[in-house]
């Protein structure tokens, strides 16, 4: 069985006939405490759930955390009568059962905890896996959220613009067409019925609306474009020869992707690809430049937030700078420029900075190679929230696509923060992060962790590092070796 995948038979009906009643619960009940994650995903889920429940005329608490650990209990029990859990709780429900049973309430799409083979049971379970829904690639957090608020009330449908967010957050459409599937395809249709999105096939390189066209092109890491990436004379050059501008004549403002005309755009895309053909790209990278682009129709053009990927980001920016109440506030609706909008702009700017900044540290301090994966110490040289990311950034540039990679830092409370980031390569090989990590849990005590198969990260006491690293060391072996 592998984390994010279904436990059982497919059977959507039951997924959304069990979000009708816990909806018609729900609105018996009152006090209700909303606890979501930090990141892109759970934000979204938590402005979905939040906003949905006040339409209901409910009182409703809320609070955000980055890892859902027993010392939190304390602080949500004292925040109102009923619990509602999305995008966590299904991996910590053996102790949230003990805690809140009888108000508890979880929506999400993580790997729930396990007994004799069997998931723990709770009435007001909502996770897609349980009925035969991949979570991994098929529906988010957000996604499962927008259905429970459509189960509140089907006026609810402008919420899918977050459960997009949520999903692109969660890189669900990191798959061979590029393109959200499953019940994310459903969430897209009722998004366009209520004329919130707009879905075409394009260029799909992070940046297409905020980005300047050479920071479009040096910027570029999935996929990495030899010769262009992280090379800005380069891409000038590359523009010239085809004859893209890089200002508007008029305006004197830099361009963006988005704003060249459509004949501009074919040809952009078109030199692109000879390009990474010409310098010996596979086939299978050259295709990831092609997917399916959101655009919001209720953004401004110019919005960083007007684009699902970039919108994902700045939500990822506020939570992993320990901001979260301003991705929250934005999708919450908040566009004043001097409110948390405006700082939510700053946030992923100095986001993007601090990235850079991790990368540099990594290539003057290089990666260790193991056995069954890379591996670095960012020690407190690099904020705990985004080793992660720029692990996953290393790909393609600095590590080969052959093994997962590992990266450490320290908490605040001194334990190690380990994050692993793998590629779809190694998945389908048999690589599963979350769920490695799930089992030393169980394995070494004090080590606390799970998540996807290609993202996962743990809790680990200091001390117990270097075994924690060898038995996972044995873990990816096992996976990726077949020993």
């Amino acid at each position: 069985m592998h984390y994010g995948e279904a436990l059982g038979a497919r059977d959507e009906k039951g997924f959304f006939a069990l979000l009708d009643k816990m909806a018609a619960e729900i609105k018996k009940r009152d006090e209700i405490v909303v606890v979501h994650h930090y990141d892109a995903d759970g934000i979204s889920s938590g402005a979905i759930t939040i906003k949905a429940l006040e339409r209901e005329g409910k009182k409703v608490s809320h609070i955000c955390l980055k890892q859902l650990y027993k010392e939190n209990i304390s602080e949500i029990r004292a925040l109102g009568k009923n619990y509602l859990f999305v995008d966590f709780g299904s991996g910590q429900m053996d102790y949230l059962l003990k805690e809140f049973d009888g108000h508890l309430f979880i929506i999400d799409h993580h790997q729930p905890v396990m007994h004799e083979g069997k998931p723990l049971e709770l009435k007001w379970h909502a996770n897609p896996l349980l009925f035969g829904i991949n979570g991994g690639t098929e529906l988010s957090g957000a996604g499962a959220a927008f259905f429970f608020a459509m189960a509140l009330n089907k006026n609810n449908a402008d919420l899918s613009q977050l459960a997009i967010v949520g999903a692109l957050g969660d890189m669900q459409d990191n798959n061979s067409g590029s393109a959200l599937v499953g019940l994310n395809r459903k969430i897209i249709e009722i998004a366009q019925e209520a004329k919130v999105v707009i879905v075409k096939k394009d260029l799909a390189l992070y940046g297409r609306i905020s980005r300047p066209l050479v920071s479009y092109l040096a910027y570029s890491s999935n996929p990495i474009i030899p010769e262009l990436t992280a090379n800005e004379d380069n891409c000038k050059a590359f523009l010239a020869e085809i004859g893209i501008p890089l200002k508007d004549p008029f305006t004197e403002q830099w361009l963006s992707y988005e704003d060249l005309s459509e004949e501009e755009k074919k040809i952009f895309s078109t030199a692109l690809i000879t390009h990474m053909i010409s310098v010996g790209v596979e086939e299978w990278k050259i295709k990831q430049l092609i997917g399916e682009t959101y655009a919001f129709t209720k953004e401004a053009k110019k919005s960083p937030l007007r684009d699902g990927k970039e919108f994902a980001t700045a939500l990822n920016a506020c939570g992993r700078h320990k901001k979260p109440e301003i991705g929250l506030a934005i999708c919450l609706g908040d566009r004043n420029p001097a409110g948390k909008f405006g700082e939510a702009v700053a946030m992923l700017e100095e986001h993007r900075t601090a990235l850079r900044r991790g990368i540099e540290f990594v290539n003057q301090h290089g990666i260790d190679e193991r056995k069954s994966f890379y591996f670095f110490d960012a020690a407190d040289q690099i904020e705990e929230s985004l080793v992660g990311i720029i692990a996953g950034m290393l790909y393609g540039s600095v590590i080969d696509e052959n093994k997962p990679i590992i990266a450490l830092a320290r908490n605040n409370d001194g334990t190690m923060k380990v994050s692993g980031r793998g590629t779809a390569i190694l998945v389908r090989r048999g690589l599963n992060i979350g769920k490695a990590l799930k089992e030393i849990g169980t394995e070494i005590e004090g080590v606390e962790g799970g998540g996807h198969k290609v993202a996962a990260g743990a809790r680990v006491p200091a001390e117990k590092i270097d075994e924690f690293l060898l038995l996972l060391g044995k873990k990816f072996e096992e996976q990726l070796f077949r020993v």
